[in-house]
């Protein structure tokens, strides 16, 4: 297994961060990952050249909370920086900070041994970017979205003046940043212009929810999330909302994922990828273009989805159709 993540490792390093000779790079990593995956990441990047530093910080519990203040420091202070950490730090003051300072970020949370060498991770990325981008483009230029899913969801919301970002590609800009595995079309819907049901997620990205197979009935009014019913799994979940505090309700992003290699139920990092999947957050908006800034972003990943931009059916039951 060692030996076989070179090549992904390599691949990763120099051709999706673009890592040249000299540049200052930062793997972020924590006590829960497979050190596996950081050494063959940071021999990698002795391959390329990179002058590298490895910090170790305490895993989170789900996305949207900021890295402690040094690891910050040390990731404005890098031309790259490899997040290989249990939760997304994507939606974050500290990564957004980095960003304005020029770093490139890739995001590899909850990275497994074996997602090195199977699933979304390899993929043709110049076809993903082709279909990823078609996606986007249609949702930027529309002004009402909808979604439906055979478990109940339905949902309506505005993305008049949005944009939605193609999460597809590399990060050789300063500034720009990626997650591996990759593929989805991701907006923020206008705040307070969601209004709906959103039923059944068969993933919600926080450690002690997951794979979810219990009920859960989510009301959403105003752009906020009102209400969580139905199971124990759905009482922990609201208990999280509200102990967060009131910004936590608010309805930060839907995205379509796009990736026709990523596995669906293998791990929580590939899901909401899977190519003809949807999801919704709750949370921080502010790293998609939305307002609301609170250190909390959990994305619910809904199978089979029918999904419409004024009125023109996008993805039917699962299958994009453009």
């Amino acid at each position: 297994m060692k030996f076989n993540m070179a090549p992904p490792a390599r691949r990763m390093v120099e051709q999706v961060m673009g890592v040249r000779p000299g540049e200052k790079v930062l793997l972020v990593t924590d006590c829960e990952r497979p050190a596996s995956i950081t050494e063959a990441l940071a021999h990698a990047v002795g391959r390329a050249g990179g002058r590298l530093a490895v910090m170790d910080m305490p895993p989170h519990r789900m996305g949207g909370i900021d890295p402690l203040p040094q690891v910050g420091a040390a990731m404005g202070a890098s031309d790259v920086v490899i997040l290989q950490v249990s939760f997304a730090s994507f939606h974050t003051d500290t990564v957004r900070g980095a960003l304005k300072k020029g770093a490139r970020v890739i995001d590899m949370w909850g990275f497994e041994e074996e997602m090195m060498l199977a699933g979304g991770a390899n993929v043709d990325y110049e076809e993903l970017g082709r279909l990823t981008t078609r996606v986007a483009e249609i949702m930027t230029r529309g002004k009402e979205g909808r979604f439906t899913t055979p478990g109940g969801c339905d949902m309506r919301f505005s993305l008049e003046g949005r944009t939605c970002h193609p999460l597809c590609g590399v990060a050789h800009e300063p500034g720009s940043h990626c997650a591996i595995p990759t593929g989805e079309a991701a907006v923020s819907p206008v705040r307070g212009s969601a209004e709906g049901v959103l039923a059944d997620p068969f993933s919600i990205e926080r450690e002690d929810l997951g794979f979810v197979t219990e009920p859960m009935r989510m009301e959403v009014k105003g752009g906020e999330v009102i209400a969580i019913e139905g199971s124990p799994a759905a009482d922990r979940f609201w208990r999280l909302i509200e102990e967060t505090g009131p910004l936590a309700r608010n309805v930060a992003e839907f995205a379509v994922g796009t990736n026709p290699n990523a596995r669906k139920r293998a791990t929580m990092r590939e899901a909401k990828k899977a190519y003809g999947t949807c999801h919704m957050a709750f949370g921080d908006s502010q790293s998609l273009g939305g307002e609301v800034e609170v250190q909390l972003h959990v994305d619910m990943i809904f199978d089979d989805p029918t999904v419409w931009i004024d009125g023109e059916m996008i993805v039917q039951e699962g299958k994009i159709v453009l």
